[in-house]
């Protein structure tokens, strides 16, 4: 197998993976073909797998987290990777990460919400991207996709260390602020609106403006994890409703 050097790595073309092997993305050393692929979200320490070769053309369908793209098979070289983790750790990371926001997923969460909620103050926070699908329409889906991450990326530099962020479904996210006061909440939670909202996702070259609404509960009381869900997905509504852009506090 040749071995290339990039940016103090010690990397492999693509070309030198194997159908369904998982890689990941170090750096992408031809320039119009980086351009190519920034513009749907692919960057270092993207996940990258070959799901089908031509073995009689020249095209070849590249798999780079959720987006599908054929190349031709010259292209290949220039994208330079590294092997992932063992097949333990990886699937380890998978199933608490979600691939494309970086959150951690629903499914790993669920048993660390329950568990922290015994331990209050707290405060849940349900933020929705709004009208969401719009993007899609118009765009396309990898469009949305690059809203999600990027939308995800500004909540996570808005919370604390201490914080929980969970992708709970579709473009919802869920947020845990341990320790925190309703008062306190709904600063945070204001925060991050305003973020959101001075935020602009780049798209093909296109400025794309994104808002989130912010549905918000305290506790204590202390209260069932479907309940306390129940609950703050009902100010989620309330924020929709009243024009979106918007955070609104649980009717106790």
């Amino acid at each position: 197998m040749s071995i290339r050097k990039c940016q103090k790595f010690t990397v492999y073309p693509l070309s030198n993976f194997p159908l369904g092997e998982l890689a990941e993305v170090i750096c992408i050393s031809s320039f119009d073909l980086s351009l190519r692929l920034k513009s749907i979200g692919v960057q270092e320490g993207t996940l990258v797998e070959i799901i089908h070769q031509d073995p009689f053309g020249d095209r070849v369908v590249v798999r780079f987290n959720e987006s599908r793209v054929a190349l031709d098979k010259a292209f290949l070289k220039y994208i330079l990777v590294r092997p992932l983790k063992t097949s333990y750790e990886m699937l380890r990371d998978f199933a608490r990460v979600d691939q494309l926001t970086g959150l951690l997923t629903r499914q790993f969460a669920e048993n660390l919400l329950r568990k922290e909620l015994a331990n209050p103050p707290y405060c849940l926070v349900l933020a929705d991207v709004d009208d969401f699908k719009r993007f899609n329409d118009t765009f396309g889906h990898q469009a949305g996709d690059r809203v999600l991450k990027d939308i995800s990326q500004v909540i996570k530099t808005n919370l604390r260390k201490t914080d929980l962020a969970v992708r709970w479904g579709g473009e919802e996210i869920a947020l845990l602020l341990k320790n925190t006061t309703l008062e306190l909440g709904k600063l945070i939670a204001e925060r991050i609106r305003r973020a959101v909202a001075n935020h602009v996702v780049w798209w093909q070259g296109q400025p794309l403006k994104v808002t989130v609404s912010l549905g918000i509960c305290g506790a204590p009381p202390v209260r069932p994890l479907e309940l306390l869900f129940e609950m703050t997905d009902k100010a989620l509504y309330q924020a929709k409703r009243s024009g979106k852009n918007s955070v609104s506090v649980c009717e106790e």
